[in-house]
């Protein structure tokens, strides 16, 4: 078996994304992807099986890196609201600063490779917000409704937000990302 060259593995996820964010996933070719990366076709193959064995690596490492830095950017010893807040403008910037990761990733979640993805990283991924969210929850901070449901209003204010920044209706700065988080804040708090 020959070894794998680590540039050209990223150079292989790079070009997917680039793929995925003109065309989706329906255009992802693997002949056509080893061209672009200039690599043979078999050579590609000593990388990942198929496509689908690249499409869940790629979400996988994705997941795993992006969690991994989220969880860097919480303080444990900040207040409840404020660690909230990071966390939801960590992702905030993700979305606005990585937009073929997350193109890769919405489209991810509506395909059936997302059930390919391991429960485990699936949880992994989710496992912060929903701590952070039980936590105001036991601490009288949060609604006592269904984390799923938090979990969505969240998820929609923060999907809105990065689209009015992206669709330049509104400007990033600290009054706006604070007058979007007080929203997010008043209709989850209890």
């Amino acid at each position: 078996m020959r070894v794998k060259d680590e540039t050209k593995q990223l150079a292989i996820v790079e070009n997917t994304l680039d793929v995925v964010f003109e065309r989706g996933f329906a255009g992802i070719k693997m002949a056509d992807l080893a061209s672009r990366v200039g690599l043979s076709v078999s050579t590609l193959y000593v990388y990942y099986r198929n496509k689908e064995d690249l499409i869940v690596s790629i979400a996988i490492g994705l997941i795993q890196r992006e969690t991994q830095r989220s969880e860097q950017e919480i303080t444990e010893d900040l207040p409840y609201k404020l660690k909230l807040k990071m966390l939801w403008l960590f992702w905030i910037n993700f979305s606005i600063n990585n937009k073929k990761e997350m193109s890769f990733l919405e489209q991810l979640k509506k395909s059936p490779y997302y059930e390919k993805v391991p429960i485990s990283v699936k949880e992994t991924k989710s496992k912060m917000a929903m701590n952070l969210i039980e936590l105001g929850k036991k601490e009288g901070l949060l609604k006592n409704i269904d984390n799923n449901i938090l979990m969505g209003i969240i998820g929609a204010l923060m999907g809105e937000t990065v689209k009015l920044i992206m669709d330049g209706k509104m400007e990033l700065n600290q009054k706006n990302i604070d007058f979007m988080f007080s929203m997010v804040w008043d209709a989850i708090r209890s």
